[in-house]
């Protein structure tokens, strides 16, 4: 009597190679014109097929037909993600309304004044974040929280404000004006939510930025930052630059859209990694190994740019905002 031997599908490797397949593939045929990038950006509306996959494979358990259900989990994720790195859309549903669960909203007004070259440092948890400048040394700052106030430290040189320890899942949301008579650095951290900076007329030496599953935008197009140095984590990073600048720029899982002026000169060192697109070739840009340059009359920017998992959109269609 012939036995007949069970075959065991693992379903980890299973899993992860179900998964690798579309990450890599969509980007590589968006790459080569095969499909539009376009396509995916409503992708992430499919995402319920997540739960329904490991329904699936709860209810068929451990028999082989339970594969059906860890191959419908890793193609599904493997799916969004490809199309989100393939189309330079990276979503964070709903990041900012973090603990955003009602009770009594504090209001917070301060406001203070420079006497000479200052540096402004915020660390904000939960909410979102809106920086601007204005003329003159003053600072203002307009905050609504849920929880124990931010904490701020002001002198005649430095302000910082910060979130309060052991409440970083009660939502605030600040609102900050700088003097751009003064401000001359500014450091923004911020952890899942959304910040936005208005940096019309401002003229700053370095501008340091960290953003952790959050949405950054800034514009810098009426304004001039000599340097920049920012980082996103599993989020979005918008830039809209207007004069020269050198830096670096870097981004996992997510996405970096940047503008620049039609006439800037422009030297890009890319670390061109198997999980990170770009559309500089499309933009005219010529490539020496990782280095992509571009000829103009205007100001020059300089930057490294360094991503996983994700993609470069230069000058996107409808802007960066």
């Amino acid at each position: 009597m012939r036995r007949v031997v069970a075959m065991r599908i693992r379903r980890a490797p299973l899993f992860w190679g179900l998964f690798l397949i579309p990450l890599g593939a969509l980007p590589l045929l968006v790459r080569a014109d095969v499909i539009s990038g376009d396509i995916f950006s409503d992708l992430w509306r499919w995402w319920p097929l997540i739960l329904i996959g490991f329904g699936v494979a709860i209810l068929l358990g451990r028999s082989r037909a339970g594969v059906i259900g860890t191959a419908l989990v890793a193609l599904v994720l493997g799916t969004l993600a490809g199309g989100a790195l393939a189309s330079g859309s990276f979503w964070v549903p709903s990041v900012t309304g973090c603990a955003d669960i009602g009770g009594d909203v504090t209001v917070l007004d301060r406001d203070g004044s420079f006497s000479g070259d200052a540096r402004a440092t915020f660390d904000h948890n939960c909410g979102s974040l809106d920086v601007s400048v204005a003329p003159g040394n003053g600072w203002r700052l307009h905050a609504e929280h849920r929880g124990p106030a931010p904490r701020i430290d002001a002198t005649q040189t430095v302000l910082t404000v910060q979130s309060p320890e052991g409440a970083n899942l009660d939502r605030q949301d600040w609102s900050i004006v700088l003097g751009a008579d003064a401000v001359r650095d500014t450091a923004l951290q911020i952890n899942a939510g959304e910040a936005t900076m208005n940096l019309a007329g401002a003229r700053l030496s370095s501008l340091q930025a960290d953003v952790n599953a959050g949405d950054l935008l800034i514009d810098g197009g009426g304004g001039a930052i000599e340097e920049i140095d920012a980082s996103v984590n599993a989020g979005r990073l918008r830039l809209t630059l207007g004069g020269a600048t050198r830096g670096n720029l870097s981004v996992n899982v997510g996405g970096i859209d940047l503008c620049v002026p039609a006439d800037a000169t422009l030297r890009l060192d890319v670390q061109d990694r198997f999980t990170f697109i770009s559309n500089l070739e499309a933009r005219g840009l010529s490539q020496d190994d990782e280095v992509w340059t571009r000829s103009g009359s205007g100001a020059v920017i300089d930057l490294v740019v360094d991503g996983n998992v994700g993609a470069l959109t230069l000058d996107p269609e409808g802007g960066c905002t």
